[in-house]
């Protein structure tokens, strides 16, 4: 049975969606508009679960402290549970996508002879496999999806030195600190409202981007994933 509880009650996440989304529309109408156009009820209910989480963990969300001596809200502290987040629900807009590596080799159209005896061949498989399933796809994907302009713009905000500026570089460095907070617990500072400077990969980095770069990115894109759908 399809799980459709947002759809349900479509009245009240559609106000969400217009909270989280009315500096890109002229009135709740349009926006009422932009939803009956979605191509099907699996991908509306996606919609409004996405718009209204993106509501209360990003755009009216913050992470309160409650330490003695502490600010209730710290900036760099509550920038990298709001990058987070993001960055979690642009993934989270192609999950059904998904399949493990294995299932990966052994589906027919891989056409994968086994054993596989040659590490070179494995490590090569795996590099298909990330290419394609990988989650840095996805992101990337999201990205590409933005106006050329937008692009543009984000790119310009991004430094590193020894390496050309495109999309694909500021997706990859983009996740890259997504991982580093995921599996290594560091927290994003790049994302203040001063410029960044530091290194990545022993590369010297310059970093303009803010947390609300990255949250005008998000609501844009999000708009044209849904848009981009198949009517």
């Amino acid at each position: 049975m399809k799980d459709l509880r947002y759809l349900v009650f479509k009245d009240r996440f559609l106000l969400y969606s217009y909270l989280a989304l009315k500096e890109h529309f002229n009135s709740y109408q349009e926006l009422v508009s932009y939803f009956n156009s979605i191509q099907n009820d699996e991908q509306k209910n996606l919609f409004l679960k996405t718009a209204s989480f993106y509501l209360s963990l990003v755009k009216q969300g913050d992470w309160h402290v409650d330490i003695p001596e502490s600010d209730s809200i710290v900036e760099y502290l509550t920038n990298t549970y709001k990058y987070i987040a993001i960055f979690s629900l642009i993934e989270s807009l192609n999950a059904g996508s998904y399949i493990d590596f294995y299932s990966f080799l052994v589906r027919r159209k891989a056409k994968i002879k086994f054993p596989i005896h040659d590490k070179n061949e494995l490590k090569c498989q795996y590099g298909r496999y990330k290419e394609e399933f990988g989650s840095i796809q996805r992101c990337l994907s999201f990205f590409k999806s933005l106006s050329p302009e937008r692009q543009k713009s984000l790119v310009d905000k991004l430094e590193v030195k020894n390496t050309e500026p495109t999309i694909e570089n500021l997706a990859k460095y983009l996740y890259d600190l997504r991982c580093k907070f995921v599996h290594e617990a560091e927290l994003v500072l790049e994302m203040s409202e001063a410029a960044f400077v530091g290194r990545t990969k022993n590369k010297m980095v310059i970093c303009r981007l803010s947390i609300q770069d990255i949250m005008r990115f998000f609501e844009e894109g999000l708009i044209v994933h849904f848009q981009s759908r198949e009517t």
